[in-house]
């Protein structure tokens, strides 16, 4: 009888929270989205975006292919910069689609090996064009690698380091980079 009684009390304590919940999501104030552009010089300049985790995994990333290779024309809908991109570069020869990066956003990624050029999207807007990098070329053609380490100050460069090892770990190489270019490889 007490459980009864009970219910309705609760159920005006919680209703109020849950329905106020629902409306945050909804608006999206959860959503921690970051900038698409840089603005502290007062222009907007663009932001490279970097994989989150580029690593595999038993857990997040099964396979170690990274980007798909471009065969035939695009089965997406073109609009707006994705539109003015392909009218200036063409087809693209490689596409990576929902990368989920370092920050809270996905993007797609379109790579022009022979320009080299790599374009990034985020929801049909173009946030980034700019020059393929040595890490994208490895990326592109080992996949992505068994082990990963990212270490990025305010200033200085960003260095990572990809280790690629077979299952048993007896073929090991690895690929140093620093703000994308290789300073070394190493194989043991």
């Amino acid at each position: 009888m007490k459980l009864v009684s009970y219910l309705p009390d609760v159920a005006r304590r919680v209703l109020p929270l849950g329905l106020g919940c629902l409306a945050l999501l909804a608006t999206g104030c959860w959503v921690n989205r970051s900038p698409l552009f840089e603005m502290s010089s007062g222009e907007p300049e663009q932001i490279r975006r970097y994989t989150g985790r580029p690593e595999t995994d038993l857990i997040f990333r099964w396979s170690t292919k990274a980007f798909n290779q471009v065969r035939s024309d695009l089965d997406i809908v073109m609009t707006g910069d994705r539109m003015d991109v392909l009218t200036r570069h063409g087809r693209p020869d490689y596409v990576r689609e929902g990368v989920k990066g370092e920050r809270v956003e996905s993007f797609d990624e379109w790579v022009y090996w022979d320009r080299n050029t790599i374009v990034q999207f985020i929801q049909d807007e173009l946030v980034y064009e700019g020059p393929l990098l040595d890490s994208d070329r490895h990326l592109i053609l080992y996949g992505f690698p068994t082990r990963a380490y990212t270490q990025q100050y305010e200033t200085g460069p960003r260095r990572e380091i990809w280790i690629y090892a077979d299952m048993f770990e007896t073929g090991i190489r690895e690929f140093s980079f620093s703000d994308g270019k290789l300073v070394y490889q190493v194989n043991y």
